[in-house]
């Protein structure tokens, strides 16, 4: 779909996300970040592709909403430092102007990448992520044997994102936070 990237593996990992005019909006990619309006029948472009910056940009791209703000929280290859982190940026549309606003953990466990997912549900928000822990024959999972997780997300008044501590009990370690 990408024809200017420099990965043969650009066109991974999509997500889509519904504006509030009901305009579906699908981000993707890995190396560069790419956004596309998708037609309402939501298997049709409906515009020119576009490369979105975002600092230390690796893969795994969530894009969601909260109140008036928009957030990008991926996976990153931060310089000197591996495996993959989370990091976000706020925008104050779709289009941005997309502001890098740091990192949300620490490097991914039991494996190099991590690719993250945001969702409110009843009330409370969550962050979804992958991680390598799962067992093979004995030997650790590492990258192609991954385990879904979850630790609980917070904001702060200001719509900033508290660091999160990955955690090996997730949600069970604090079910009345």
């Amino acid at each position: 779909m990408t024809t200017d990237s420099h990965r043969p593996n650009a066109d991974i990992d999509p997500c889509v996300i519904i504006d509030d005019d009901g305009t579906p909006w699908m981000f993707w990619g890995n190396g560069d970040c790419y956004m596309v309006r998708l037609a309402r029948n939501m298997v049709e472009l409906d515009g020119p592709i576009m490369k979105v910056p975002f600092r230390n940009y690796s893969e795994g791209p969530w894009v969601f909403k909260r109140g008036g703000l928009y957030y990008m929280v991926y996976a990153a290859d931060v310089p000197g430092t591996q495996p993959e982190q989370v990091c976000y940026a706020t925008a104050p549309t779709i289009h941005g102007p997309w502001t890098y606003r740091g990192l949300l953990t620490g490097p991914a466990r039991h494996g190099f990448t991590i690719h993250p997912a945001v969702i409110e549900f009843k009330g409370r928000w969550y962050f979804f992520y992958h991680d390598g822990c799962y067992s093979l024959n004995g030997g650790p999972g590492g990258d192609c044997r991954r385990a879904v997780c979850v630790e609980y997300l917070h904001f702060n008044p200001d719509g900033s994102i508290q660091p999160i501590t990955l955690t090996d009990e997730g949600i069970a370690a604090n079910p009345n936070d």
